[in-house]
């Protein structure tokens, strides 16, 4: 098959789970298809590229290889047009400006399918400024009254999300997954009462939660660090608090992938203060490197119970779950070993595969 996917960012920006998503299904398919990626152009990266069997297609104006910007993915659906009227036998398209390509249909017999991993709808004003939130909830909007051939979601509370806001397509749940190999190759020793957290710094990523955590936990857990691994617009506010709580959180900004598997295998704890997510690709991950997992507890982690990880409801349940498994190893050490075996189940061979047949699928009927 000719598949087409539109991904705003691509290879190597895989700070995000749907960046990471795209790039592993593409990787995978590209052995046994072609497959052509567009994206935005990427500061310091080239208009085109063949990375791991994959056609990358840089379109648009520059975007930052450390954040997310606004400006130019107004410069995107220029893709769209141009993936519309090639020769594909199916366009995949990520959550985002990409997904309007469905829109586009008419113009085309090629199927589209869209790839959601959330949907915000009435919480876009309470994690975001006027007027982005005004056009996300208009965004969101106009996805649902998009005809795909069918819809894919990466758990089964996105898929709850959308029904709920009755998109009109046919929807089907592929989970993302993990290269537990990859992480297993990695190298790393534990070190005691390090706790890490891995995301972007966003208002709704809740990490001042984490900094008060530690402030409070640090009278009498005084050797605990607290390692930060990413970066946004948060980011001189968060280390202006930390400053002021005394605590000396490291900030790492962007590591590379096996840096970033490294430091959360040897921590102590792994923490995703976060009140939205669409799955937590995150958790998982910690999961398969053997380090204890602390989450605010969200529907869409179907994959978290009592007996992998601890989950809580409000900032102080973040420090008594902190608390308990700095203090308490062998509670911990048995909360890893249980995450472990629950992360073996999820590969990105098996998301890959689930992914293909679901283009046949669609490819076979030409549409839906």
């Amino acid at each position: 098959m000719k598949i087409c996917m539109l991904s705003e960012l691509f290879y190597p920006y895989l700070l995000g789970g749907a960046e990471r998503r795209y790039y592993e299904i593409a990787k995978r398919l590209s052995k046994k298809h072609d497959i052509t990626v567009y994206a935005m152009r990427l500061a310091g990266q080239k208009d085109t590229e063949n990375k791991d069997g994959i056609q990358i297609i840089r379109t648009g104006l520059k975007h930052p290889m450390n954040k997310r910007s606004i400006l130019p993915l107004l410069s995107f659906p220029t893709a769209l047009l141009r993936s519309i009227t090639k020769d594909f036998d199916i366009i995949d398209a990520n959550q985002g400006v990409a997904s309007f390509v469905g829109a586009l249909k008419p113009l085309s017999s090629t199927p589209v399918v869209a790839t959601f991993h959330d949907i915000y709808w009435n919480q876009w004003g309470k994690y975001f400024n006027f007027p982005f939130s005004s056009v996300g909830k208009l965004m969101e909007f106009g996805f649902s009254k998009i005809k795909f051939d069918r819809i894919v979601t990466n758990s089964p509370e996105t898929k709850k999300k959308l029904e709920r806001l009755s998109f009109a397509s046919p929807i089907e749940v592929i989970v993302s997954g993990i290269d537990t190999d990859s992480i297993k190759k990695v190298k790393s020793t534990k070190s005691e009462y390090t706790i890490v957290y891995v995301g972007r710094l966003v208002k709704y990523k809740n990490v001042d939660m984490l900094l008060r955590a530690a402030a409070r936990l640090k009278p009498d857990f005084p050797k605990t660090k607290i390692r930060i691994i990413g970066s946004g617009p948060e980011e001189a506010n968060l280390k202006s608090l930390s400053k002021s709580l005394d605590i000396g959180a490291e900030f790492l900004g962007y590591v590379s992938e096996e840096e970033k598997i490294s430091i959360v295998k040897s921590s102590t704890i792994y923490v995703n203060p976060s009140s939205v997510e669409g799955l937590g690709l995150g958790l998982i991950e910690a999961m398969a490197c053997k380090t204890a997992i602390v989450a605010r507890n969200l529907d869409c982690y179907f994959f978290c119970n009592s007996g992998n990880s601890m989950l809580y409801t409000n900032e102080n349940g973040l420090y008594l779950a902190l608390q308990k498994l700095l203090e308490n190893p062998d509670h911990r050490n048995k909360l890893a070993r249980n995450a472990h075996r629950t992360a073996a189940a999820y590969s990105w061979d098996t998301t890959a595969k689930k992914v293909e047949q679901v283009y046949k699928e669609v490819s076979r009927r030409g549409g839906e």
